[in-house]
Parts: structure tokens; C-alpha cells; sequence
């Protein structure tokens, strides 16, 4: 693993930071997307975790996330305290059970598909004085596959860099925060890793075998995004989980997550009908289901008004 331990470096990493904030617009996706936050490791540690589970994958940062410098760009109407980089930890938590493919370049290119949500979350050290919510979500971002096209990491075969991308042209990019109003948009992003440990390989099963890294992280979207936080007023979330024969399940347990990584829970009742309470509108969370004797997929919900009629059915 590779790490950076004297101050030259240190100041390295920060020079090369703010020269990388100085990119006004995003060279990936789509070329109309306009970059409007991006971050950086404060201390250059490998802090991503690839894990190869022989029949699965996982991609993860290290516990209570890495630590980053993150900075809003080409956002109208943002405050003072947002301006300039803020001290934040991000949270990267993704799963996949497709296999790495290798395409027959020079050299050889190493692919990892995603076929299950990828979640990204950058949390403010300190909440903020503005803001909705914990005034802490600096940016969530969630990407889901669309059943043909997912997410990946890529790089050369036996490389110490990859890049993840993903792009409302391939998937869907939804993003959330306490801070920053999304309109109706093209969003797009990409993480960029180096310093990956070992090098890049496939392995057992087919995945990737594990590595850590370090990382970068750039977000673009169109049009930008204003200081417009969504209201905080509270709705409900209400739904039913079925099994595989059509009943209702009682005694499940349905476990919501909102955009800031605050974690509610509720049992079903006798009728399989689960409730939450005075959730933020104007924010996406994600539900998941467990059941005796099914396996659900999870739900991700973007919040508008309240809801009563979301059902689970098993995965068949």
C-alpha cells in the first residue's frame, strides 16, 4: 500500500488539488454537463477496498469513510461557509455478482461491472449553519444499472490505476443534498484511482481480485445546480411486503436509509403493511426488505410527497 508521509508530499497533494479544481466543466459523459463538485483525499492513503468474494464483489471505503477535501464548483447562490474546500469524510458502498471482463487491447483492458446500486456519500465533518436535514450531506450521489448497462471500475491489466464512471446516457445518476437544488438533468460522474495495491488482475470467480487505492472524485451535471435546498417538511412512506405466493408478511423488517446515512427501521404489521414517519422531502432513500424465507431487492425512492402504495415481491 502506498502512502504519502512527509510534508513535501502533503503539499503536493494540495497543490495538485486545487489545480484540479480549476477544470470548469466535465470531460466525460456528456459534453453539456458543467462539473459542480469534486474532491480529494486529504492524506493520499489507500482508503478503497475492493474485496473479490469468489461469487460476488464488493467496493467499499474504509470504516467511517475517507477523509477528503470537497469543494462546490459553478454553484449559483451558495453562502460563504460553502465556498472554499470543506473538510468531509465520503462513503463509497457498492456490490456486484457480474464478472470482470477483459477486453484483447495492448495492454489488455480489465473490467468490473456493477449490477446492483453503487452509493456514493459525501458527509460534512461539522454540520453547516444553512442548509435541510443534518445540514451535513454535502452530496449523495446513487447510481442505479438499468438492467442492459451498468456501472464499472476499468483499467489496464496489471495497472495501479482504474477509473469508475457512470452516466444518465448508461444508468441512472440521482443526486442529493442538503445544500444544492438539482433540476431536471444530465448527470454524470467519475472516480479516479491510483496507487492500487496489488496491481490489477482478474481473479477467483471472475472479479477483480482485491486491491485498495487511493481516490478522486469529480460530479457534473446540467444545467447546474443552485443554493436551493428542498424543503424539510416531513412525509410519510408507507408500503406492503409480499411473498411469493401473493400474502402478506408480517414480523418483516424494513429498513429505510436516507441521503444523509441516518438509518430508520419498522416491522410489517399482520397485513404486511410497514410505515415511516416525518421523512425530509426533496431527498432519494433506499428501503430494504428482509424476510424469512425471501430475498428482496431494495427500493430506491426519490421523495417528492408522501407515499402509501410501495409493495415488495420476492426476487423470483
Amino acid at each position: 500500500m502506498k502512502t504519502f508521509t512527509n510534508g513535501w508530499s502533503s503539499y503536493c497533494i494540495r497543490a495538485a488539488f486545487f489545480i484540479f479544481l480549476t477544470i470548469s466543466t466535465a470531460g466525460f459523459g456528456q459534453a453539456q454537463t458543467v462539473t459542480f463538485a469534486q474532491f480529494f483525499e486529504r492524506n493520499g492513503t489507500n482508503d478503497f477496498i475492493f474485496t473479490n468474494q469468489v461469487t460476488s464483489a464488493s467496493f467499499q471505503t474504509i470504516a467511517d469513510g475517507s477523509a477528503v477535501l470537497f469543494m462546490y464548483q459553478n454553484v449559483a447562490n451558495l453562502p460563504l461557509e460553502l465556498q472554499g474546500p470543506q473538510q468531509a469524510h465520503v462513503i463509497v458502498s457498492a456490490t456486484t455478482t457480474t464478472p470482470a471482463v477483459q477486453l484483447a487491447f495492448d495492454p489488455p483492458r480489465d473490467i468490473q461491472q456493477f449490477n446492483q446500486t453503487f452509493y456514493i456519500r459525501i458527509i460534512r465533518d461539522v454540520a453547516a449553519q444553512g442548509g435541510t436535514g443534518t445540514r451535513r450531506n454535502l452530496l449523495t450521489a446513487i447510481i442505479t444499472p438499468d438492467g442492459t448497462t451498468k456501472s464499472s471500475i476499468a483499467g489496464d491489466d496489471l495497472s495501479e490505476a482504474l477509473s469508475y464512471t457512470a452516466s444518465d446516457s448508461r444508468q441512472t445518476v440521482t443526486y442529493t443534498s442538503d445544500f444544492v437544488g438539482f433540476l431536471t438533468s444530465n448527470d454524470n460522474l467519475s472516480l479516479s484511482f491510483s496507487s492500487a495495491f496489488p496491481l490489477l488482475t482478474i481473479g477467483a470467480g471472475g472479479f477483480f481480485n482485491s486491491f485498495t487505492a487511493a481516490g478522486t472524485g469529480t460530479f457534473a451535471t446540467s444545467p447546474a445546480p443552485v443554493f436551493n435546498p428542498p424543503t424539510a417538511a416531513g412525509v410519510t412512506i408507507s408500503g406492503q411486503v409480499l411473498n411469493g405466493y401473493g400474502r402478506a408478511v408480517s414480523r418483516a423488517t424494513a429498513t429505510l436509509t436516507d441521503s444523509s446515512g441516518n438509518i430508520r427501521i419498522a416491522s410489517t404489521n399482520n397485513l404486511g403493511y410497514f410505515h415511516f414517519d416525518d421523512i425530509a422531502a426533496g431527498q432519494v432513500v433506499t428501503i430494504e426488505v428482509s424476510a424469512k424465507g425471501w430475498t428482496y431487492e431494495p427500493r430506491v425512492i426519490n421523495v417528492v410527497d408522501s407515499i402509501s402504495d410501495v409493495e415488495f415481491y420476492p426476487v423470483q
